[in-house]
């Protein structure tokens, strides 16, 4: 262990003649030489904290600021000056600044007094929670997603939503690293913070971890912006016996409804909306069993379990019934929106609960697309428009089979996704189609071909057998991604999503598989699925009996086509299930 010579945290002394009281202008402090501590004695209020460390010799520094952790094991290189801001509220009328090091490393510091701010013209929402609210970054984690990360889409344009939830933090984890300060110096009067915790928490018997959330309202309050509490998000945990799913994380949920009722303080029970949610329908006795399993299925898709190769920083596979993928966080996110919309004044006019498109308006399609907005996941173009009549392109048709027939995309792997570069938005739809061998082979253009590959994925322990995965594995090529999307590629697509989330309990009538006027135009690849989703009376012909291969797709027809092929899907497994 290094050894903490003298002048570290745990044995510092105050600094000596601190003025009693900081003015409004910033306050400069020479630490050289000097205790590597500082308290000062500061009006309530809010504050920048600039803190300049230097050393000698290359080492290591941890900065706290108020007994919080806030810089971390910062490298020191001998001769270099290392200077970080900080947000900063004052602690029973103080500041403490400390830094830990084996070396004297604190030069200066520099206090601030942030000035009170004044109204905006439209309130901005903060979010204080822990992983199953964070923005991920999906280069390092796809397909996990937080239910913060997609909230701001649920309302108007002039509402900013500003999210500093962070994973594996509890209140007073999120607290000592400086998160509540970084909303608490910048929420102006009339906005909003929205607070959730518990999964991390542990109890009030775990002092390192836990603080009371009534300090995070208090706060908040001071400043002139409304907290929100909301009770932790409910785990999908399955109730086989009773055939429902089970109430979860009671021991914070129960406590955060105690605040809030003992506080007055606005509160959205998301726990109990999402459990109700999830079991709306599970409680029908005269449910059948086809129908339970497809409602379960839907709930649990929502949720954090991967295949292999699906999850970037999971590539075994996970089973995570807390977390959730963008399905999931898009629920939670619309269920706390509408809940907003009910009770929380001073933003239920800004909620937006369905998607807009300003041009579906009397177009044939409009009930279709506003009816398959949510699962299909469907997206406008610029300036809120769907433009229904415009070509659909194969990435755009991809993402609309995937996500409405609910088959999962995978981690994007540079080399393996044909030339698609790492930053373009198909990559996972692309990577999944790929590897589950969706697109016919002349959809890939300069491919060598297609190759079936067993791959291990995690090694054989004594503990557990090896994870393998079948992968199809392509040579070169070029998917165009932008290229506007043919009729026959559409019905390999489509019918290649449909097998993959039906399975073989996909059955084709045999009697109804026709022929077109055309069919010696169709190209061998595309021919057996254009047959049998004219036999499942998905995707037809036209009047002149002619099927027509060539003709390119609009976005209104790939909206018709996908959604017919979902409904088909749910009804062929309720059937199965039966």
């Amino acid at each position: 262990m290094k050894k903490i010579i003298a002048w570290t945290a745990a044995l510092s002394l105050l600094i000596s003649a601190v003025p009693a009281a900081l003015a409004e202008d910033a306050q400069v402090y020479d630490m050289t030489g000097k205790e590597p501590e500082l308290t000062v004695e500061v009006p309530d209020g809010d504050y920048t904290v600039t803190i300049t460390l230097e050393s000698e010799t290359d080492t290591q520094a941890t900065v706290y600021i108020n007994g919080g952790a806030r810089l971390n094991s910062i490298a020191i290189e001998a001769g270099d000056n290392v200077t970080n801001e900080q947000p900063a509220t004052s602690d029973d009328g103080k500041l403490t600044i400390t830094a830990e090091s084996e070396v004297p490393v604190l030069k200066e510091i520099k206090i601030e007094k942030i000035p009170e701010r004044e109204s905006g013209e439209y309130p901005t929402i903060y979010l204080a929670g822990d992983s199953t609210a964070q923005t991920y970054n999906y280069d390092n984690v796809y397909p996990q997603t937080g239910w913060g990360q997609v909230f701001a889409d649920y309302f108007s344009d002039e509402i900013e939503v500003v999210n500093i939830s962070m994973g594996g933090r509890s209140t007073k984890k999120f607290k000592d690293e400086g998160r509540l300060d970084r909303i608490l110096t910048a929420v102006r009067p009339g906005d909003y913070v929205f607070i959730q915790f518990g999964i991390n928490d542990g109890a009030v018997d775990k002092p390192e971890r836990y603080t009371s959330v009534e300090d995070y309202i208090g706060k908040t309050i001071e400043r002139g912006a409304t907290p929100v509490l909301l009770t932790p998000t409910a785990a999908a945990w399955w109730d086989e016996e009773n055939g429902r799913f089970m109430e979860s994380r009671q021991d914070y949920a129960v406590p955060t409804r105690e605040v809030a009722e003992e506080t007055g303080v606005d509160f959205i029970d998301i726990n109990q909306i999402a459990e109700d949610s999830y079991n709306e329908f599970l409680y029908d006795t005269d449910i059948t069993d086809g129908m339970r399993e497809i409602l379960k299925n839907d709930v649990l898709s929502g949720y954090f379990i991967c295949e292999p190769f699906e999850s970037a920083a999971y590539p075994a596979g996970t089973d995570d019934h807390t977390h959730l993928k963008e399905k999931g966080a898009r629920r939670l996110a619309l269920m706390l929106a509408e809940s907003v919309k009910e009770n929380i004044e001073g933003l239920s006019e800004y909620v937006i609960l369905e998607k807009e498109f300003d041009d579906i308006a009397g177009h044939w399609a409009e009930d279709r697309i506003k009816t398959s907005a949510d699962d299909l996941n469907l997206e406008g173009r610029a300036d809120g428009m769907f433009e229904p009549d415009g070509a659909v392109t194969r990435a755009e048709l991809l993402k609309m089979a995937m996500d409405g027939l609910g088959v999962s995309g995978h981690a994007y792997r540079e080399g393996e996704c044909l030339d698609t570069p790492l930053d373009a938005w198909y990559r996972f739809y692309l990577q999944g189609a790929l590897d589950k061998g969706l697109l016919p082979q002349g959809m890939l253009e300069g491919c060598t071909g297609a190759e079936v590959q067993t791959r291990t994925v995690t090694e054989a322990t004594e503990e557990s057998e090896a994870v393998t995965a079948e992968l199809t594995v392509y040579s070169g090529g070029d998917f165009e991604a932008d290229m506007p999307i043919t009729r026959a590629e559409t019905a390999a697509v489509v019918y290649n999503c449909l097998r993959a989330a039906a399975g073989d309990e996909l059955t084709v009538p045999v009697e109804q598989v026709g022929s077109f006027a055309d069919e010696a135009e169709i190209p061998e690849d595309y021919l057996e699925a254009v047959k049998e989703l004219r036999a499942l009376n998905i995707l037809y012909g036209y009047e002149d009996g002619e099927f027509k291969p060539d003709k390119i797709l609009t976005r209104a027809e790939a909206v018709k086509v996908v959604a017919e092929a979902a409904e088909l899907c749910e009804y062929t497994l309720i059937r199965a299930e039966e």
